[in-house]
Protein backbone atom coordinates (compact mmCIF):
# COMPACT_ATOMS: atom_id res chain seq x y z
CA UNK A 1 0.00 0.00 0.00
CA UNK A 2 1.35 3.35 -0.96
CA UNK A 3 2.64 5.65 1.73
CA UNK A 4 0.24 8.33 2.90
CA UNK A 5 -2.96 6.39 2.29
CA UNK A 6 -5.67 6.34 4.95
CA UNK A 7 -5.00 2.91 6.48
CA UNK A 8 -1.22 3.40 6.63
CA UNK A 9 -1.71 6.24 9.11
CA UNK A 10 -3.52 4.04 11.59
CA UNK A 11 -2.65 1.17 13.84
CA UNK A 12 -2.62 -1.84 11.48
CA UNK A 13 -5.15 -4.64 11.95
CA UNK A 14 -5.53 -8.04 10.36
CA UNK A 15 -8.13 -6.47 8.04
CA UNK A 16 -5.32 -4.70 6.18
CA UNK A 17 -5.37 -7.43 3.54
CA UNK A 18 -8.64 -5.90 2.29
CA UNK A 19 -6.65 -2.82 1.28
CA UNK A 20 -3.58 -4.74 0.11
CA UNK A 21 -5.69 -6.72 -2.37
CA UNK A 22 -7.65 -3.60 -3.44
CA UNK A 23 -10.91 -4.98 -2.01
CA UNK A 24 -11.38 -1.62 -0.27
CA UNK A 25 -10.12 1.78 -1.50
CA UNK A 26 -6.82 2.95 -0.06
CA UNK A 27 -8.23 6.30 1.05
CA UNK A 28 -10.67 4.62 3.45
CA UNK A 29 -9.59 4.63 7.13
CA UNK A 30 -8.96 1.13 8.42
CA UNK A 31 -11.25 1.70 11.40
CA UNK A 32 -14.16 1.88 8.93
CA UNK A 33 -13.47 -1.74 7.96
CA UNK A 34 -13.44 -2.72 11.64
CA UNK A 35 -16.72 -0.86 12.14
CA UNK A 36 -18.29 -2.74 9.22
CA UNK A 37 -17.05 -6.00 10.71
CA UNK A 38 -18.77 -5.18 14.02
CA UNK A 39 -21.98 -4.23 12.18
CA UNK A 40 -21.90 -7.50 10.23
CA UNK A 41 -21.38 -9.56 13.39
CA UNK A 42 -24.21 -7.78 15.23
CA UNK A 43 -26.61 -8.13 12.28
CA UNK A 44 -25.81 -11.82 11.74
CA UNK A 45 -26.13 -12.47 15.47
CA UNK A 46 -29.50 -10.70 15.58
CA UNK A 47 -30.80 -12.68 12.59
CA UNK A 48 -29.68 -15.99 14.07
CA UNK A 49 -31.07 -15.14 17.51
CA UNK A 50 -34.44 -14.03 16.10
CA UNK A 51 -34.88 -17.31 14.21
CA UNK A 52 -34.38 -19.47 17.28
CA UNK A 53 -36.81 -17.73 19.64
CA UNK A 54 -39.08 -19.95 21.73
CA UNK A 55 -42.12 -19.06 23.79
CA UNK A 56 -41.63 -22.07 26.02
CA UNK A 57 -38.39 -23.36 27.48
CA UNK A 58 -36.19 -20.61 26.02
CA UNK A 59 -32.49 -21.22 25.81
CA UNK A 60 -30.05 -19.51 28.14
CA UNK A 61 -28.94 -17.27 25.29
CA UNK A 62 -32.53 -16.18 24.62
CA UNK A 63 -33.07 -15.59 28.33
CA UNK A 64 -29.95 -13.42 28.38
CA UNK A 65 -31.14 -11.42 25.37
CA UNK A 66 -34.56 -10.91 26.95
CA UNK A 67 -32.88 -9.71 30.13
CA UNK A 68 -30.83 -7.21 28.10
CA UNK A 69 -33.90 -5.92 26.25
CA UNK A 70 -35.98 -5.56 29.43
CA UNK A 71 -33.11 -3.83 31.24
CA UNK A 72 -32.60 -1.35 28.39
CA UNK A 73 -36.33 -0.66 28.21
CA UNK A 74 -36.49 0.02 31.96
CA UNK A 75 -33.41 2.20 31.71
CA UNK A 76 -34.87 4.34 28.92
CA UNK A 77 -38.37 4.41 30.45
CA UNK A 78 -37.04 5.75 33.76
CA UNK A 79 -35.60 8.74 31.91
CA UNK A 80 -38.04 9.58 29.11
CA UNK A 81 -41.26 7.95 30.31
CA UNK A 82 -43.84 6.76 27.79
CA UNK A 83 -41.68 7.88 24.86
CA UNK A 84 -39.54 4.81 25.56
CA UNK A 85 -41.71 2.73 23.21
CA UNK A 86 -40.09 4.56 20.30
CA UNK A 87 -36.76 5.37 21.92
CA UNK A 88 -35.78 2.00 23.41
CA UNK A 89 -34.93 0.41 20.02
CA UNK A 90 -32.82 3.43 19.09
CA UNK A 91 -31.03 3.91 22.42
CA UNK A 92 -30.62 0.14 22.84
CA UNK A 93 -28.98 -0.10 19.43
CA UNK A 94 -26.69 2.83 20.23
CA UNK A 95 -25.66 1.24 23.55
CA UNK A 96 -24.91 -2.19 22.06
CA UNK A 97 -23.14 -0.66 19.05
CA UNK A 98 -20.86 1.59 21.10
CA UNK A 99 -20.11 -1.22 23.56
CA UNK A 100 -19.20 -3.56 20.71
CA UNK A 101 -16.99 -0.94 19.04
CA UNK A 102 -15.17 -0.35 22.32
CA UNK A 103 -14.64 -4.03 23.17
CA UNK A 104 -13.52 -5.18 19.72
CA UNK A 105 -10.17 -3.52 20.35
CA UNK A 106 -9.45 -6.15 23.02
CA UNK A 107 -9.31 -8.79 20.27
CA UNK A 108 -5.68 -9.27 19.17
CA UNK A 109 -5.13 -7.77 15.74
CA UNK A 110 -8.04 -5.34 15.93
CA UNK A 111 -8.50 -1.82 17.25
CA UNK A 112 -11.47 -0.01 18.76
CA UNK A 113 -13.11 2.39 16.29
CA UNK A 114 -14.22 4.46 19.29
CA UNK A 115 -10.53 5.14 19.97
CA UNK A 116 -10.65 7.22 16.78
CA UNK A 117 -12.19 10.71 17.02
CA UNK A 118 -13.82 10.34 13.60
CA UNK A 119 -16.04 7.56 14.93
CA UNK A 120 -16.98 9.33 18.15
CA UNK A 121 -17.74 12.59 16.32
CA UNK A 122 -20.01 10.70 13.91
CA UNK A 123 -21.83 9.05 16.82
CA UNK A 124 -22.18 12.37 18.62
CA UNK A 125 -23.57 14.08 15.51
CA UNK A 126 -26.08 11.25 15.12
CA UNK A 127 -27.16 11.77 18.73
CA UNK A 128 -27.35 15.54 18.17
CA UNK A 129 -29.65 15.12 15.14
CA UNK A 130 -31.79 12.63 17.07
CA UNK A 131 -32.29 15.13 19.91
CA UNK A 132 -33.17 17.91 17.46
CA UNK A 133 -35.65 15.62 15.68
CA UNK A 134 -37.49 14.81 18.91
CA UNK A 135 -37.43 18.44 20.01
CA UNK A 136 -38.93 19.73 16.75
CA UNK A 137 -41.41 16.86 16.26
CA UNK A 138 -42.75 17.08 19.83
CA UNK A 139 -42.59 20.85 20.44
CA UNK A 140 -43.30 22.06 16.94
CA UNK A 141 -40.90 24.24 14.96
CA UNK A 142 -42.28 27.53 16.30
CA UNK A 143 -41.99 26.48 19.95
CA UNK A 144 -38.57 25.01 19.18
CA UNK A 145 -37.37 28.42 18.00
CA UNK A 146 -39.04 30.14 20.97
CA UNK A 147 -37.03 27.89 23.27
CA UNK A 148 -33.82 29.26 21.75
CA UNK A 149 -35.01 32.86 22.05
CA UNK A 150 -35.89 32.42 25.73
CA UNK A 151 -38.16 34.50 27.92
CA UNK A 152 -38.65 37.42 28.16
CA UNK A 153 -38.27 38.02 24.43
CA UNK A 154 -36.17 41.17 24.85
CA UNK A 155 -33.36 38.94 26.16
CA UNK A 156 -33.29 37.01 22.87
CA UNK A 157 -30.01 38.65 21.65
CA UNK A 158 -28.32 37.25 24.76
CA UNK A 159 -30.16 33.93 25.13
CA UNK A 160 -29.99 32.85 21.47
CA UNK A 161 -26.19 32.56 21.24
CA UNK A 162 -26.06 30.95 24.70
CA UNK A 163 -28.61 28.29 23.72
CA UNK A 164 -26.84 27.64 20.42
CA UNK A 165 -23.49 27.23 22.16
CA UNK A 166 -25.10 24.93 24.72
CA UNK A 167 -26.59 22.72 21.98
CA UNK A 168 -23.30 22.54 20.07
CA UNK A 169 -21.37 21.75 23.25
CA UNK A 170 -23.37 18.53 23.72
CA UNK A 171 -22.00 16.59 20.73
CA UNK A 172 -18.55 17.98 21.44
CA UNK A 173 -18.57 16.67 25.00
CA UNK A 174 -20.07 13.32 23.95
CA UNK A 175 -17.39 12.73 21.32
CA UNK A 176 -14.42 13.85 23.44
CA UNK A 177 -15.50 11.87 26.50
CA UNK A 178 -15.96 8.63 24.57
CA UNK A 179 -12.79 9.03 22.51
CA UNK A 180 -10.60 10.04 25.45
CA UNK A 181 -11.59 7.14 27.67
CA UNK A 182 -11.35 4.38 25.06
CA UNK A 183 -8.14 5.77 23.55
CA UNK A 184 -6.58 6.02 27.01
CA UNK A 185 -7.47 2.42 27.87
CA UNK A 186 -6.06 1.09 24.60
CA UNK A 187 -2.88 3.13 25.04
CA UNK A 188 -2.26 1.75 28.52
CA UNK A 189 -2.83 -1.82 27.30
CA UNK A 190 -0.39 -1.24 24.43
CA UNK A 191 2.21 0.11 26.87
CA UNK A 192 1.93 -3.00 29.05
CA UNK A 193 2.33 -5.23 25.99
CA UNK A 194 5.47 -3.31 24.98
CA UNK A 195 6.86 -3.68 28.49
CA UNK A 196 6.44 -7.45 28.24
CA UNK A 197 8.02 -7.57 24.78
CA UNK A 198 10.94 -5.18 25.38
CA UNK A 199 11.73 -5.10 29.09
CA UNK A 200 10.77 -8.67 29.97
CA UNK A 201 12.07 -10.05 26.64
CA UNK A 202 8.77 -11.73 25.83
CA UNK A 203 8.42 -13.46 29.20
CA UNK A 204 4.79 -14.71 29.35
CA UNK A 205 3.65 -12.37 32.14
CA UNK A 206 0.19 -10.94 31.26
CA UNK A 207 0.71 -7.46 32.72
CA UNK A 208 -2.04 -6.14 30.45
CA UNK A 209 -4.69 -8.57 31.72
CA UNK A 210 -5.91 -6.42 34.69
CA UNK A 211 -6.12 -3.42 32.38
CA UNK A 212 -8.11 -5.45 29.85
CA UNK A 213 -10.64 -6.30 32.57
CA UNK A 214 -10.84 -2.63 33.44
CA UNK A 215 -11.29 -1.81 29.73
CA UNK A 216 -14.31 -4.14 29.58
CA UNK A 217 -15.83 -2.34 32.56
CA UNK A 218 -14.86 1.05 31.13
CA UNK A 219 -16.35 0.25 27.73
CA UNK A 220 -19.63 -0.71 29.38
CA UNK A 221 -19.67 2.48 31.47
CA UNK A 222 -18.87 4.71 28.49
CA UNK A 223 -21.62 3.15 26.37
CA UNK A 224 -24.04 3.55 29.28
CA UNK A 225 -23.06 7.18 29.89
CA UNK A 226 -23.37 8.04 26.20
CA UNK A 227 -26.83 6.46 26.00
CA UNK A 228 -27.94 8.04 29.27
CA UNK A 229 -26.91 11.54 28.19
CA UNK A 230 -28.77 11.18 24.90
CA UNK A 231 -31.87 10.12 26.84
CA UNK A 232 -31.50 13.08 29.19
CA UNK A 233 -31.15 15.53 26.30
CA UNK A 234 -34.32 14.12 24.72
CA UNK A 235 -36.14 14.15 28.08
CA UNK A 236 -35.34 17.86 28.43
CA UNK A 237 -36.83 18.45 24.97
CA UNK A 238 -39.93 16.47 25.92
CA UNK A 239 -40.32 18.50 29.11
CA UNK A 240 -40.37 21.61 26.98
CA UNK A 241 -43.14 20.04 24.92
CA UNK A 242 -45.18 19.28 28.06
CA UNK A 243 -44.75 22.83 29.34
CA UNK A 244 -46.25 24.23 26.14
CA UNK A 245 -49.33 22.02 26.66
Amino acid sequence: MHEGSGPSLEQPTWLRFLFAYKLLPGWMPEMVAVTWLVIAILCIGAIIASRTLKLRNPSRFQAFLEFVVVSLDNFVRNIVGAESRTLTPIIGTVFIFILSLSLVGLVPGLTSPTANPNTTVALALMAFLLVQYYAISRQGFVNYIKHFLGEPLWLAPLMLPLHIIGELARPLSLSIRLFGNIFGEETVIAVFVLIVMIVLKGFPLPLQFPMMLFAIFGGFIQALVFSMLVCIYIAVALEGHEEHH
